[in-house]
């Protein structure tokens, strides 16, 4: 399955309006007015990544900054977080920002 163009404008607004602008991985507010080609403009990020089998499913997408999102690569979702010894936003309730 393809990932761009507007299905990818189509999911970024959807998962905004679910989950709200806070990074999954580092808890920031996401600056929607920053391009999302900016190191801290909006990406939408995979919970479990397609290369691993996950969906584009609104239950497997979160907000991330690109920098974030790219930072995490396949790894396990917490990873970065616990790695810096950070709560792991992807599982806290109340995230939304």
């Amino acid at each position: 399955m393809r990932w761009g163009g507007r299905r990818v404008a189509r999911l970024r607004a959807q998962v905004v309006a679910v989950y709200g602008t806070r990074c999954v991985h580092c808890g920031e507010l996401i600056d929607l007015t920053v391009p999302s080609t900016s190191p801290m403009g909006l990406s939408v990020e995979h919970l479990q990544p397609r290369s691993q089998g996950g969906t584009d499913d609104i239950t497997n997408l979160r907000p991330s900054h690109l920098h974030c999102n790219t930072a995490r690569q396949a790894r396990p979702i917490g990873a970065i977080r616990r790695a810096e010894g950070r709560p792991d936003w992807a599982t806290r309730p109340g995230r939304a920002g």
